[in-house]
């Protein structure tokens, strides 16, 4: 459901990308803050993403007990983060480094309907109007695909298929979240196209940017 914009130029943007592991998520979040600062400056945008958060976490801290389960569990096996430690992850980034002017880019969250309903809250409380949760929508056999192309270390045939099942079983839910009960409703972009520059300039012109 595509959400009416009238002029995003001198307004805050909110923006969380969904999608697969393999749909190009990550790409598209990076490029919406290239855009962004590219027109409003450096430092204009808060960008944050739990997966980069949990590899800092385990790389500086492999003796705490939860650095080392995320590790074996998320990072290796490529199982669903519990929701306690993806809110964590962003929830401590809005609090320590948002500054009120900028614009928020969440990469990646959320994962289930409790995380959605946490950002929801949390963006509430932050006073923030012009939110939309963004699906780049590729199927199963696509991002299957893309993943084993790609020949990441944790792009392994088991780790997909973890990926894979936990997508339904969590991500489809928040999406439908989304889709019926958040007043935040859902911008859905097609992520099959090849061509990355194509589907951001899809993104812009739904966020009529």
């Amino acid at each position: 459901m595509k959400k009416r914009i009238k002029n995003m130029s001198d307004l805050r943007l909110n923006l969380v990308f969904i999608g697969r592991s393999g749909s190009g998520k990550g790409t598209q979040a990076t490029l919406m803050k290239e855009f962004l600062e590219k027109r409003d400056g450096n430092g204009s945008v808060f960008y944050v993403y739990a997966g980069e958060i949990f590899r800092t976490l385990i790389k500086n801290q492999p003796r705490l007990e939860v650095s080392a389960l995320l590790d074996a569990k998320v990072m290796k096996k490529g199982d669903k983060a519990p929701d306690f430690s993806a809110i964590w992850a962003w929830g401590n980034e809005f609090i320590y480094r948002l500054n009120k002017d900028q614009h928020i880019i969440v990469d990646g969250s959320p994962r289930t309907i409790l995380e959605a309903k946490a950002l929801d809250e949390c963006l509430e409380f932050l006073d923030r109007e012009n939110v939309f949760p963004i699906l780049v929508d590729v199927s199963a056999e696509e991002v299957k695909q893309r993943m084993l192309l790609r020949g990441r270390q944790d792009d392994n045939e088991e780790q997909i298929k973890n990926r894979i099942f936990y997508y339904e079983k969590y991500v489809v839910p928040a999406i439908e979240y989304y889709s019926h009960e958040s007043k935040n409703k859902l911008i859905v972009i097609d992520g099959n196209p090849h061509d990355v520059n194509l589907i951001h300039h899809s993104l812009l012109k739904a966020l009529n940017l």
